[in-house]
């Protein structure tokens, strides 16, 4: 970090190479980022020699005072879920990560957070900024004290007053549709047919449709 922030100070092109979406500190979400696949080293290799390429040709594009406020002006999107639902949420950053690349959002999540941060006002910001707000809905869920007094509310209210999109995916079976304050959402998936119950085709089929929902909404909301 203390590289990234020197790099900053210089106004020096920037590329970050992460391992995962959720690896990426909420503060440099809007920098250019390659995510590396172990499984694939040569497929990264060329594009980040063409991105390195492209940084050369065009360093003004990866400016991060650009970026930042590029980053500023594109829609938000917010993703609220229980810890013990990690796994489904890294499958939701995969989807959502070519929406990210192309800048048609710009996306929050609280593992971006580092130890340090100001954590609760971070997400305090992030949450009324949102324009869409994804729900990883299951039993912990709709258990977490947290979710449930400080992310819900301003997603509820902002719903309703601002008219920001809330899409519930139901990951586990629970009570979402006997939920009253979130029942009245339509959500991607029948509550009865949980990602958990589904078969990994028919689980990227419901990413998909998150992502394209997500996309549309984007577009012509």
């Amino acid at each position: 970090m203390y590289e990234v922030g020197y790099a900053q100070a210089q106004n020096k092109p920037l590329i970050l190479i992460a391992g995962s979406s959720r690896s990426i500190p909420f503060d440099l979400a809007s920098v250019r980022v390659l995510i590396y696949d172990v499984a694939s080293p040569d497929e990264f290799v060329q594009r980040l020699s063409k991105m390195i390429t492209q940084a050369l040709e065009m360093p003004e594009e990866f400016l991060f005072a650009k970026v930042a406020a590029e980053s500023a002006k594109r829609p938000k999107v917010f993703i609220s879920y229980s810890h013990s639902d990690a796994e489904y949420l890294d499958r939701l950053l995969v989807h959502l990560k070519p929406l990210e690349r192309d800048g048609l959002i710009d996306l929050w999540v609280d593992t971006r957070l580092r130890a340090g941060d100001k954590w609760r006002k971070e997400i305090e910001k992030a949450l009324r900024r949102a324009t869409v707000a994804v729900l990883l809905v299951s039993a912990d869920f709709l258990a977490s004290d947290f979710i449930a007094d400080n992310e819900l509310p301003p997603l509820l209210r902002n719903a309703e007053e601002r008219g920001t999109r809330v899409v519930p995916l139901i990951v586990k079976p629970c009570r979402f549709a006997r939920d009253i304050n979130l029942r009245h959402f339509q959500a991607v998936n029948d509550p009865r047919r949980a990602l958990v119950l589904l078969s990994d085709g028919e689980q990227e089929v419901i990413y998909d449709q998150v992502a394209a929902e997500i996309e549309e909404w984007m577009k012509n909301g």
